[in-house]
């Protein structure tokens, strides 16, 4: 059986792949070991950066979203908060990583994918990609880092937009709102990802920390209040979760119909 995250380290460079290709890398808890083990050997000295990746035609299609109805339908509340849990912590170790963080994304990134992908530092993408703040479409609320990081990209009426349609936007759009820093065609991505991951093995170290944490500061945050804005982010999604809306949203969504929310 394979595993649901892939990690390798190649000349200086980490790169972390979601593996769940047949269901377009969707989240679920047994991923937690993979990612704690890999951004913690992403933190040693040796990496120089980090590359985000999803195996096949997608980055991420958020949580997936069979388990968690059945989870939320059975009542399994710890393992559902422990999925934004890990969340919550994949995102501040992104954002405190001394080192750039690069998404590479192609196909859908949504829900909980695009928080990821608006975790990293800089993101590639291809002509080819959607994303999509799908949340409130499922009656949840954003999760994963992803209010937080949105709102650190964009201005407040285009995060207000993203956040509360779910609509999905495509490249030329995210490109245009500075959520896509290179936009490839499918068959240059490759390339584009050899050059990127050249120059910044080349790199140095220490002055990448330094502008780590100046881009932090100069947007008001240090470690403190950005999990404070995380654990917030959290508590919001959690009680999302236990609204009936939830359970309404998630059926719908598998059962194909438009929702009837309260």
């Amino acid at each position: 059986m394979s595993t649901p995250i892939r990690f390798e380290i190649r000349d200086r460079i980490a790169t972390l792949t979601l593996n769940r290709p047949d269901k377009l890398n969707a989240l679920v808890p047994e991923m937690k070991e993979g990612f704690e083990e890999a951004l913690a050997k992403a933190a040693e000295p040796g990496v120089k950066a980090l590359f985000l990746r999803g195996e096949g035609r997608a980055f991420c299609a958020g949580g997936d979203i069979g388990w968690m109805a059945k989870a939320l339908a059975e009542g399994r509340w710890s393992e559902l908060e422990a999925l934004l849990d890990l969340g919550a912590a994949v995102a501040f170790t992104l954002a405190t990583l001394p080192k750039p963080v690069v998404a590479v994304v192609q196909g859908p990134a949504a829900g909980a994918g695009m928080s990821l992908a608006l975790g990293a530092d800089l993101r590639i993408a291809t002509t080819e990609v959607l994303f999509s703040m799908a949340f409130v479409k499922l009656g949840l609320h954003p999760d994963w880092g992803g209010s937080v990081g949105l709102s650190r990209l964009v201005n407040p009426a285009i995060a207000a937009e993203l956040m509360l349609t779910g609509d999905a936007i495509d490249a030329a759009r995210a490109q245009a709102l500075g959520l896509v820093n290179q936009l490839v065609p499918a068959d240059h991505l490759e390339a584009a990802v050899d050059a990127l991951a050249r120059r910044l093995a080349a790199g140095p170290a220490a002055t990448f920390a330094r502008i780590k944490a100046t881009l932090l500061r100069n947007q008001g945050l240090d470690a403190e209040s950005l999990r404070a804005r995380l654990e917030a982010e959290g508590t919001q999604m959690k009680a999302a979760m236990r609204h009936p809306d939830a359970k309404e949203g998630l059926a719908a969504f598998l059962e194909k119909r438009a929702p009837s929310f309260a």
